[in-house]
């Protein structure tokens, strides 16, 4: 059973959490440009900080990938 501090509890199935270079992997790119998304603020790709550390839930790079699906690339 989870944790409940006001917030939805959340279990080991839920949250997965990658480090850099998982979430790098999956999105094939690399790490260094998650960081440079991290200090710039966009694209928008929620991370948690874990002491030093950076991870990120998988379902926010699922939900990632869901939101920059394109049809075409040329403008309208």
């Amino acid at each position: 059973m989870g944790i409940d501090h006001g917030r939805r509890s959340l279990t080991a199935e839920v949250t997965i959490l990658l480090t850099e270079d998982e979430a790098a992997s999956l999105l094939n790119i690399q790490p260094a440009t998650l960081a440079t998304w991290r200090v710039k603020g966009r694209p928008h790709l929620p991370f948690v900080r874990v002491g030093r550390c950076i991870r990120y839930r998988r379902q926010d790079i699922a939900a990632f990938i869901d939101g920059h699906l394109a049809d075409r690339t040329g403008q309208v």
